[in-house]
């Protein structure tokens, strides 16, 4: 099984089958296993596959090894081109990194996500990061998700995004919320579309 995984051409793959396979292998192997696995995870081209591999392998990995890894995923990350991507990579990242790092990546993906363009993607993005953020951060990061969706044109998109933004609102505003939701979704005139936004 290790040299199948070792034969595998694409980085991430082989990343991925040998970072599986050490757990199971004698001690002597596992820590090489984990070494070829850190090499090709290094040498993945594409930076939001470079960064999800390296954050996978790092729990594996010795202590003096996994710090390292998570401070390159860390930068891989950064040079995410998408916002959307970037933000979501960022703060997926986040809850596995040292303290010192873990605020800024945040504050990080918070940017990113309040540059994404599309007002949808700019709510999805906002409300799925607010509950990871620093508390002077998480409320801020609330209301412009709550800004974005009121901002989206297509009803169907508008009241699916203030449905699910809905529970993680403060309760003085989460009724408000649904309310628009429902107003949204009854403005939609297609009507499987219309039952369906109804029945969520």
């Amino acid at each position: 099984a290790l040299a199948a995984a070792r034969e595998i051409r694409d980085e991430s793959a082989r990343a991925r089958a040998l970072a599986g396979l050490a757990p199971h292998l004698p001690e002597e192997l596992r820590e090489q296993a984990l070494r070829e696995a850190l090499a090709a995870a290094r040498e993945i081209r594409d930076e939001a596959d470079r960064a999800e591999a390296l954050a996978g392998l790092a729990p594996h990995l010795p202590e003096n090894q996994r710090e390292q890894a998570l401070r390159e995923a860390l930068a891989a990350t950064r040079e995410i081109r998408d916002e959307s991507d970037r933000a979501e990579a960022l703060a997926g990242l986040a809850p596995h990194l040292p303290e010192d790092l873990r605020e800024q990546a945040l504050r990080e993906a918070l940017a990113a996500a309040r540059e994404i363009g599309l007002e949808y993607a700019r709510a999805e993005v906002l409300a799925g990061l607010a509950p990871h953020l620093p508390e002077e951060l998480r409320e801020q990061a609330l209301r412009e998700a709550l800004a974005a969706a009121r901002e989206i044109r297509d009803e169907f998109a508008r009241a699916h995004a203030l449905a699910g933004l809905a529970p993680h609102l403060p309760e003085n505003q989460r009724e408000q919320a649904l309310r628009e939701a429902l107003a949204a979704a009854r403005e939609i005139w297609n009507e499987s579309a219309r039952a369906e936004a109804l029945a969520r």
